[in-house]
């Protein structure tokens, strides 16, 4: 179906690089510059990509940052113009009954940071629950699609039960994203043996009865795999060759955790993205996936996690160890069984 060289990728995009409303201790991006993309370059970009070997249903445009919404509703109404799937991950307090209306017109996705009830949720972000559950109501008043992520951290990976209750409770969604803090600040990170309790409390809620009622991410893919269909989640799979990250300057990257001078892969006012995704330095990037050690190789669980992503790697391996050992007989019982 595509060329030999070329595989479907989704388009990471930072119309705003680094900026935003908030001040999350924790956020691995505020260490990145911050600035405002040129709406020429944004089309430019947008064009480039839709221009790319795969049929439009396999791409997939993400605002992220940052703050996206920062870089104004220019880049919404340029963005909604192109036939492909629209997301956006946002912390929701910029939003307006307006934008929400225009999501819901458009067909966009909101994937909306949060990390659990206002106690939990305020130690990390500012004090800004009310804020975000605001935004929220918006969405849901205008029918708008959105999903929940939440930051794991030590500020909260003790309450996997708590935070996934609240969201079941309390919001209409029924897409929750749990993503694990590694760093760049260790006083945030999480260690493998808590990750792996988290995990093994929030699978423990879950698997009573809403599997077939609430997504949560991880446990999608790992149905997948089952499922022989291959992991929905990056980090599940062979390869790092998923994405490409523009930057408000046009800079291109392989990964949003690896946007450094080290892993640039030119610019998109110089190159167009095929060119990228065919380029040496993204194959290599790419096959970084596989550099695994013999004993992982062997691990009874490597079908599952692929060596985790490498900015993890071994970093959590007990902790998914632990969830797999737990996890996996059930989940498989529950999948195969009659409805």
């Amino acid at each position: 179906m595509f060329p030999a060289n070329i595989r479907p990728l989704a388009l990471l995009v930072k119309p705003a690089g680094a900026s935003c409303n908030l001040d999350c201790p924790y956020c691995f991006y505020k260490r990145h510059a911050a600035g405002k993309m040129d709406l020429k370059l944004l089309e430019r970009t947008l064009d480039s990509y839709m221009a790319m070997p795969f049929p439009a249903r396999f791409k997939s445009v993400s605002l992220q940052g940052g703050e996206p919404l920062l870089a104004g509703a220019e880049v919404l109404e340029l963005v909604s113009r192109y036939p492909c799937a629209k997301n956006i991950q946002t912390n929701a307090t910029l939003l307006t009954p307006e934008i929400a209306r225009g999501f819901a017109r458009t067909g966009w996705l909101a994937g909306v940071s949060l990390d659990g009830p206002e106690d939990i949720h305020d130690k990390m972000r500012s004090s800004s629950h009310g804020a975000v559950v605001s935004g929220i109501r918006i969405l849901e008043d205008a029918a708008a699609a959105y999903n929940l992520m939440t930051v794991v951290s030590k500020a909260n990976v003790a309450k996997a039960a708590c935070i996934y209750s609240y969201f079941k409770n309390a919001f209409k969604t029924r897409f929750h994203q749990y993503i694990e803090c590694t760093g760049p600040d260790p006083a945030f990170a999480i260690t493998a043996e808590a990750w792996g309790d988290f995990l093994v409390e929030l699978f423990d809620e879950w698997i009573k009865s809403d599997l077939r009622e609430i997504s949560i991410r991880t446990f999608d893919s790992l149905a997948s795999v089952m499922l022989g269909r291959g992991p929905v989640q990056c980090s599940f799979s062979d390869t790092c060759a998923h994405h490409l990250v523009v930057e408000f300057d046009g800079s291109v990257y392989p990964c949003d955790f690896h946007v450094s001078e080290e892993t640039r892969l030119g610019n998109i006012k110089d190159k167009s993205l095929l060119e990228i995704a065919q380029s040496e330095e993204y194959a290599k990037f790419a096959a970084r996936k596989g550099e695994i050690a013999p004993e992982c190789a062997s691990c009874e669980y490597f079908t599952y996690c692929r060596g985790d992503c490498p900015r993890n790697r071994r970093s959590l391996c007990a902790g998914w160890k632990r969830f797999f050992a737990h996890a996996l007989g059930r989940l498989g019982e529950s999948i195969f069984s009659a409805d």
